[in-house]
């Protein structure tokens, strides 16, 4: 009888080896996908911080871009802009018409101007108060602090749009400053019927504006 080949048997060792690189590949392959899922959270989270601090400068520039109560020309929800009384009709705002001739200061001689302003009220009570024929420690209130901001301007200046324009906020700043609502006493409840607005002149309009030289 012919010697039968003995059956080739798989070394244990080589086995080992194979499992050993197995385990490296898919070790390799496990922590390679970990680092990357982590850099992209890290990633993301520098984004979101970035945008996180880019609320607060969004926040003030758009503050900043919005007109301050002090500088808009809006009585605001007191609702007192819509009673009757005045020269804007039966149920127009009350108008003060106030026509001034001031000397102006210069090189020259007999410089005047002539001009005339409308006040415009929030406050419809002191609005019908002064704006009529009757006279009133209010009215006159009102024409010596028109007369003093008015008073002791140059030509240049009464000449100068800018200085002009500047001149009218003034004159509502200082208006708006006397006759501001008194906050309520210890003790005393603001009847919410009858709430004044805190700027009780809407706006003082220049409708007539002449140098005589």
């Amino acid at each position: 009888m012919a010697d039968e080949a003995p059956s080739p048997k798989k070394s244990p060792l080589k086995l080992i080896i194979i499992i050993v690189a197995a385990l490296v590949v898919l070790g390799g392959g496990g922590f390679g996908t970990r680092l990357f899922l982590k850099k992209r959270a890290a990633t993301k989270a520098a984004a979101a911080e970035q945008a996180k601090a880019a609320e607060p400068q969004e926040g003030v520039a758009a503050e900043a871009a919005t007109p301050t109560e002090e500088d808009s020309e809006d009585c605001g929800d007191t609702g007192e802009m819509k009673e009757s009384g005045g020269h804007g009709g039966p149920e127009g705002a009350p108008v003060m018409v106030l026509t001034r001739t001031v000397n102006l200061t210069g090189p020259r001689r007999n410089a005047f101007l002539r001009c005339e302003l409308n006040i415009l009220f929030c406050d419809a009570e002191l609005g019908k108060l002064v704006s009529g024929d009757k006279p009133s420690a209010e009215k006159s209130l009102i024409q010596s602090i028109v007369l003093g901001a008015l008073s002791g301007k140059s030509v240049e200046e009464a000449s100068d749009a800018e200085s002009r324009e500047a001149l009218r906020k003034e004159m509502k700043d200082k208006l708006n400053e006397q006759f501001r609502p008194h906050p309520p006493k210890v003790g005393e409840k603001e009847d919410p019927k009858h709430k004044k607005s805190m700027r009780p002149i809407k706006s003082v309009l220049i409708v007539d504006w002449a140098i005589q030289q």
